[in-house]
Parts: structure tokens; sequence; C-alpha cells
């Protein structure tokens, strides 16, 4: 049988995108959800309208990210502590409010060596994996960016991605 809701009512919900090249990600979504009874309603709303909507957690589902450095520290608190769940504007999005991601962001931030980080943000990492927070839309392995002749960069490129514009610089020639 579909999924449902409780009362027998077919399980339906709305996801908001503030941009119409979304729906090129979101559709096939769609589609496979109609396949097994469920029903996405896809609404597109102005940025004003997206903003308030997050900053008082209107929504069912939305498209999000979470960027992260190769540092995590205490901003994690903000994406997934349980305090962070309830404060209107807040980053914790999700409304995560766990224990255990709790312990493990406090153990992130606590880290007193590189390798002690390491093992506490993968752990968090499986944390949250496990609990199907989110569903990845689309993944761009590369980066795309234009600039001028005249700009030079670094030598070295670090690990991910390019360097950061403030350290690109004016060629002398």
């Amino acid at each position: 049988p579909a999924p449902a809701e409780a009362g027998g009512k077919p399980l339906t919900f709305e996801m908001l995108i503030v941009q119409d090249a979304f729906e090129r990600w979101i559709l096939p979504y769609k589609r496979n959800l109609a396949r097994i009874g469920v029903e996405l309603d896809i609404r597109l709303i102005d940025t004003a309208q997206m903003q308030r909507r997050m900053d008082q957690y209107d929504f069912d589902m939305l498209v999000a990210s979470f960027p992260q450095s190769l540092n995590p520290g205490n901003e994690q608190r903000d994406y997934w502590g349980s305090k962070a769940a309830d404060i209107p504007g807040g980053r914790n999005l999700i409304g995560i409010k766990s224990p255990v991601v709790d312990a493990l962001v406090e153990k992130i931030i606590a880290a007193d060596s590189r390798a002690e980080l390491i093992t506490a943000t993968r752990a968090l990492d499986r944390v949250l994996l496990w609990g199907h927070y989110v569903i990845p839309n689309w993944y761009l392995g590369k980066s795309r960016v234009a600039y001028w002749k005249t700009l030079g960069r670094p030598d070295v490129t670090p690990i991910y991605g390019l360097p950061v514009v403030e350290t690109w610089f004016m060629k002398k020639d």
C-alpha cells in the first residue's frame, strides 16, 4: 500500500525552492515518489519568503547546504546542536535534538589532536548519515571559475577546491 499519514490520508509534502533551476534535480525525485504513492508539491518562492520560512522553521523540505571547513569546530553546535534547534533563524534547519550528536559535537570542539578531530568528525558524520536527515540532490566534482588573465594565484592548490579569491594577486606583466 502507498505510504499514508495517520487516518489513512495519502502522504503529501511540499518542497520549497527559490530558483526554478532546482526543478531539474527535483522532478526525477518527485516522479520516483509518485511511483510509491507519495505526492511532492514543488513550490517556487522568492528569497524573502524563503528566509522568513527558514527563520520560523515553516517548511516540510527545502534545498539547503551545510558548508564545512577542513577544521570543524564550534560552528557544529549551530548546525546540529539540540539547543540551536529552537532558536528562530538558527542554522539547525533540520531540528536535530540528539544527546549523541551533542556529545560528538563537543568531542570535535575539545579535540586535542588532528587524529582526535578526524575520529570525532567521522563519528558525527556516521551518526548524521544514520539519521537520514538529508537527501543529496547533486554533486559536482569540479570547480568552475572565470577569471581575468591579469590575475595570478598561488602555485599550490589546496586539497579541496581553489584557493580563496583573497589569495589571488595581480601579475606584474
